[in-house]
Protein backbone atom coordinates (compact mmCIF):
# COMPACT_ATOMS: atom_id res chain seq x y z
CA UNK A 1 0.00 0.00 0.00
CA UNK A 2 1.32 3.25 -1.12
CA UNK A 3 2.39 5.83 1.86
CA UNK A 4 0.47 9.09 2.65
CA UNK A 5 3.62 11.83 3.08
CA UNK A 6 3.27 14.58 5.82
CA UNK A 7 5.53 17.60 4.99
CA UNK A 8 5.15 18.83 8.44
CA UNK A 9 3.96 19.21 11.50
CA UNK A 10 6.60 19.71 12.73
CA UNK A 11 7.96 22.88 10.79
CA UNK A 12 6.30 25.35 8.17
CA UNK A 13 7.39 23.69 4.29
CA UNK A 14 8.15 27.03 3.11
CA UNK A 15 11.69 27.10 4.60
CA UNK A 16 13.03 24.26 3.17
CA UNK A 17 12.60 23.31 0.26
CA UNK A 18 16.41 22.48 -0.01
CA UNK A 19 15.81 19.91 2.41
CA UNK A 20 12.62 18.06 1.68
CA UNK A 21 12.65 18.37 -1.81
CA UNK A 22 15.47 15.75 -1.96
CA UNK A 23 13.98 13.75 0.67
CA UNK A 24 10.58 13.75 -1.44
CA UNK A 25 12.78 12.53 -4.50
CA UNK A 26 15.09 9.85 -3.68
CA UNK A 27 13.26 8.29 -0.38
CA UNK A 28 9.00 8.63 -1.32
CA UNK A 29 8.92 9.11 -4.91
CA UNK A 30 5.50 9.32 -6.48
CA UNK A 31 5.68 5.53 -7.12
CA UNK A 32 5.56 5.10 -3.76
CA UNK A 33 3.08 7.65 -2.34
CA UNK A 34 -1.00 8.06 -1.99
CA UNK A 35 -0.83 11.44 -1.24
CA UNK A 36 2.03 14.18 -0.34
CA UNK A 37 -0.01 16.26 2.82
CA UNK A 38 1.59 20.19 2.53
CA UNK A 39 1.32 22.35 5.92
CA UNK A 40 1.98 25.71 5.75
CA UNK A 41 1.40 29.04 5.96
CA UNK A 42 2.09 30.25 2.73
CA UNK A 43 0.27 28.45 0.15
CA UNK A 44 1.95 30.29 -2.72
CA UNK A 45 4.89 28.35 -2.14
CA UNK A 46 3.17 25.10 -2.67
CA UNK A 47 2.17 25.84 -6.80
CA UNK A 48 4.91 28.39 -7.27
CA UNK A 49 9.02 28.40 -6.82
CA UNK A 50 11.13 24.74 -6.18
CA UNK A 51 8.47 22.58 -4.80
CA UNK A 52 5.58 23.00 -8.10
CA UNK A 53 7.81 20.98 -10.20
CA UNK A 54 8.33 18.13 -7.61
CA UNK A 55 4.55 18.26 -6.25
CA UNK A 56 2.92 17.89 -9.64
CA UNK A 57 4.17 14.49 -10.48
CA UNK A 58 2.55 13.16 -7.43
CA UNK A 59 -0.74 11.46 -8.04
CA UNK A 60 -2.54 13.48 -5.21
CA UNK A 61 -1.21 16.63 -2.95
CA UNK A 62 -3.47 17.88 0.18
CA UNK A 63 -3.30 21.15 1.49
CA UNK A 64 -3.36 22.23 5.24
CA UNK A 65 -3.28 26.11 4.98
CA UNK A 66 -3.00 28.15 8.38
CA UNK A 67 -4.42 31.22 8.44
CA UNK A 68 -4.82 33.21 11.93
CA UNK A 69 -5.54 36.65 10.73
CA UNK A 70 -2.15 37.68 13.12
CA UNK A 71 0.36 37.24 9.99
CA UNK A 72 2.86 40.37 10.07
CA UNK A 73 2.02 40.82 13.65
CA UNK A 74 4.71 41.17 16.04
CA UNK A 75 3.08 37.64 16.67
CA UNK A 76 3.76 36.32 13.60
CA UNK A 77 6.52 38.61 12.04
CA UNK A 78 7.68 36.70 9.16
CA UNK A 79 4.31 35.88 8.06
CA UNK A 80 2.05 37.61 5.48
CA UNK A 81 -1.32 38.97 6.36
CA UNK A 82 -4.32 37.06 6.28
CA UNK A 83 -5.91 38.94 2.78
CA UNK A 84 -2.52 38.17 1.14
CA UNK A 85 -3.01 34.27 1.99
CA UNK A 86 -6.40 33.81 1.15
CA UNK A 87 -5.34 35.84 -2.45
CA UNK A 88 -2.71 32.86 -2.60
CA UNK A 89 -5.39 30.21 -1.43
CA UNK A 90 -7.29 30.87 -5.73
CA UNK A 91 -3.93 29.31 -7.08
CA UNK A 92 -3.22 26.64 -4.67
CA UNK A 93 -6.88 25.32 -5.30
CA UNK A 94 -6.44 25.76 -9.05
CA UNK A 95 -2.87 23.56 -8.47
CA UNK A 96 -4.83 20.60 -6.58
CA UNK A 97 -7.47 20.35 -8.64
CA UNK A 98 -10.26 20.21 -6.19
CA UNK A 99 -10.99 22.51 -3.00
CA UNK A 100 -11.91 19.63 -1.10
CA UNK A 101 -8.24 18.96 -1.11
CA UNK A 102 -7.45 22.33 0.98
CA UNK A 103 -8.51 23.06 4.99
CA UNK A 104 -7.88 25.98 6.57
CA UNK A 105 -6.71 26.06 9.80
CA UNK A 106 -7.45 28.90 11.74
CA UNK A 107 -5.27 27.84 14.49
CA UNK A 108 -4.72 28.38 17.25
CA UNK A 109 -7.03 31.19 17.96
CA UNK A 110 -5.22 33.21 20.90
CA UNK A 111 -6.04 35.63 23.24
CA UNK A 112 -3.43 38.11 24.84
CA UNK A 113 -2.93 41.46 26.89
CA UNK A 114 0.06 43.65 26.31
CA UNK A 115 0.31 46.46 28.78
CA UNK A 116 -3.65 48.03 28.30
CA UNK A 117 -4.18 46.69 24.98
CA UNK A 118 -6.14 43.09 24.41
CA UNK A 119 -4.53 41.32 21.26
CA UNK A 120 -6.73 38.39 19.79
CA UNK A 121 -7.88 36.78 16.20
CA UNK A 122 -11.32 34.83 17.85
CA UNK A 123 -13.11 38.14 15.83
CA UNK A 124 -11.30 37.52 12.61
CA UNK A 125 -11.94 34.08 12.06
CA UNK A 126 -15.13 34.63 11.10
CA UNK A 127 -13.68 36.71 8.30
CA UNK A 128 -10.96 34.26 7.27
CA UNK A 129 -13.43 31.01 6.84
CA UNK A 130 -15.81 32.97 4.77
CA UNK A 131 -13.52 34.33 2.44
CA UNK A 132 -11.84 30.83 2.19
CA UNK A 133 -15.62 29.70 1.52
CA UNK A 134 -16.16 32.14 -1.30
CA UNK A 135 -13.04 29.43 -3.06
CA UNK A 136 -15.27 26.39 -2.33
CA UNK A 137 -13.15 25.29 0.68
CA UNK A 138 -15.39 23.73 3.29
CA UNK A 139 -13.16 22.44 5.41
CA UNK A 140 -11.61 23.97 8.61
CA UNK A 141 -9.62 23.91 11.71
CA UNK A 142 -9.06 25.42 15.10
CA UNK A 143 -7.38 25.34 18.36
CA UNK A 144 -6.62 26.82 21.27
CA UNK A 145 -3.19 28.08 22.26
CA UNK A 146 -1.49 25.98 24.43
CA UNK A 147 -0.15 27.18 27.40
CA UNK A 148 3.38 25.46 27.92
CA UNK A 149 5.91 26.79 30.25
CA UNK A 150 8.30 27.81 27.22
CA UNK A 151 5.56 29.58 25.44
CA UNK A 152 4.58 31.71 28.37
CA UNK A 153 8.29 32.50 29.07
CA UNK A 154 8.53 33.56 24.99
CA UNK A 155 5.59 35.66 25.14
CA UNK A 156 6.71 37.61 28.62
CA UNK A 157 9.65 38.33 27.05
CA UNK A 158 7.78 40.17 24.66
CA UNK A 159 5.52 41.49 27.08
CA UNK A 160 2.03 39.40 26.46
CA UNK A 161 0.31 37.90 29.13
CA UNK A 162 -2.09 35.24 28.10
CA UNK A 163 -5.41 35.51 28.81
CA UNK A 164 -7.25 32.19 29.48
CA UNK A 165 -10.48 31.66 27.93
CA UNK A 166 -13.26 29.66 30.52
CA UNK A 167 -14.10 26.04 29.08
CA UNK A 168 -17.58 28.08 28.22
CA UNK A 169 -16.19 30.84 26.02
CA UNK A 170 -14.13 28.16 24.19
CA UNK A 171 -17.64 26.65 23.62
CA UNK A 172 -19.36 29.46 22.08
CA UNK A 173 -16.14 30.38 20.59
CA UNK A 174 -16.24 26.80 18.39
CA UNK A 175 -20.43 26.86 18.05
CA UNK A 176 -20.36 30.42 16.21
CA UNK A 177 -17.30 29.63 14.08
CA UNK A 178 -19.21 25.68 13.21
CA UNK A 179 -22.52 27.73 12.41
CA UNK A 180 -20.40 30.12 9.86
CA UNK A 181 -19.18 26.86 8.35
CA UNK A 182 -22.37 25.01 8.29
CA UNK A 183 -24.88 27.22 6.92
CA UNK A 184 -23.00 27.01 3.27
CA UNK A 185 -22.44 23.58 4.04
CA UNK A 186 -18.78 23.22 5.41
CA UNK A 187 -17.28 21.53 9.00
CA UNK A 188 -15.16 23.07 11.35
CA UNK A 189 -12.77 20.58 13.29
CA UNK A 190 -11.04 21.09 16.51
CA UNK A 191 -7.65 19.86 16.69
CA UNK A 192 -6.95 17.74 20.51
CA UNK A 193 -9.05 20.43 22.37
CA UNK A 194 -9.63 18.99 25.65
CA UNK A 195 -13.50 19.48 25.82
CA UNK A 196 -14.36 18.90 22.25
CA UNK A 197 -14.34 15.78 19.63
CA UNK A 198 -11.35 14.28 18.64
CA UNK A 199 -10.75 14.68 14.46
CA UNK A 200 -8.29 13.47 11.93
CA UNK A 201 -6.58 16.41 9.94
CA UNK A 202 -4.62 13.13 8.35
CA UNK A 203 -8.22 10.89 7.39
CA UNK A 204 -7.54 8.08 5.44
CA UNK A 205 -10.48 7.38 4.17
CA UNK A 206 -11.01 11.09 3.01
CA UNK A 207 -7.62 11.05 0.83
CA UNK A 208 -8.58 7.68 -0.32
CA UNK A 209 -12.28 9.34 -1.48
CA UNK A 210 -10.29 12.35 -2.83
CA UNK A 211 -7.76 9.95 -5.01
CA UNK A 212 -8.32 10.55 -8.24
CA UNK A 213 -7.55 6.81 -8.92
CA UNK A 214 -9.20 6.10 -5.53
CA UNK A 215 -5.84 4.38 -4.49
CA UNK A 216 -6.10 3.03 -0.78
CA UNK A 217 -4.26 3.64 1.83
CA UNK A 218 -3.77 3.64 5.28
CA UNK A 219 -6.71 4.05 7.87
CA UNK A 220 -4.93 2.93 10.81
CA UNK A 221 -4.51 5.31 13.64
CA UNK A 222 -1.51 6.77 13.77
CA UNK A 223 1.32 6.20 16.46
CA UNK A 224 2.44 8.85 19.58
CA UNK A 225 -0.35 11.26 19.05
CA UNK A 226 -1.95 12.78 21.67
CA UNK A 227 -5.19 11.43 22.78
CA UNK A 228 -7.84 13.26 20.89
CA UNK A 229 -5.97 13.25 17.67
CA UNK A 230 -7.17 10.66 15.27
CA UNK A 231 -5.32 11.35 12.52
CA UNK A 232 -4.48 8.15 10.56
CA UNK A 233 -0.86 6.88 9.76
CA UNK A 234 1.67 9.05 7.85
CA UNK A 235 5.07 9.00 7.58
CA UNK A 236 6.38 12.52 8.63
CA UNK A 237 9.41 13.96 6.88
CA UNK A 238 10.11 17.45 8.87
CA UNK A 239 12.05 17.96 12.24
CA UNK A 240 12.14 20.06 14.57
CA UNK A 241 15.70 21.12 14.43
CA UNK A 242 14.15 22.75 11.37
CA UNK A 243 13.93 25.97 13.00
CA UNK A 244 10.99 27.57 11.25
CA UNK A 245 11.79 31.29 10.68
CA UNK A 246 8.15 32.61 10.65
CA UNK A 247 8.54 33.52 13.96
CA UNK A 248 5.48 32.79 16.03
CA UNK A 249 5.99 33.48 19.15
CA UNK A 250 3.10 31.06 20.53
CA UNK A 251 4.81 28.28 18.87
CA UNK A 252 5.52 25.13 21.15
CA UNK A 253 8.38 24.36 18.32
CA UNK A 254 11.93 26.18 18.27
CA UNK A 255 11.13 29.87 16.86
CA UNK A 256 13.78 31.50 14.68
CA UNK A 257 12.65 34.87 15.27
CA UNK A 258 15.64 37.00 12.72
CA UNK A 259 13.26 38.88 10.04
CA UNK A 260 13.53 37.26 6.15
CA UNK A 261 12.09 38.66 3.07
CA UNK A 262 8.80 36.90 3.27
CA UNK A 263 8.37 36.15 -0.86
CA UNK A 264 8.91 32.23 -2.08
CA UNK A 265 12.36 31.60 -2.37
CA UNK A 266 12.82 30.59 -6.44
Amino acid sequence: MKKVISMSRRTDMRWFAEELIPVLRNKYPPEKVHTVVCWTKFPGCIYNGPYAGVLEMYGQVYAQVTITGLGGSPLEPNVPGWRETLRDLAGLVDFLGNPDRVRVRVDPLVALRRGDRIISNVAVAHNIIEQAMDLGITTFTTSFMEEYPKVKRRLARHGYEIITLPQSRRVDIVRHLSECVAKDGGRLYTCAVPGFAGSSCIDGPLLQRLHPEGEPCSDKKAAGQRGLCNCTESVDIGWYSMRCASGCLYCYAQVDNKPVEIACRE
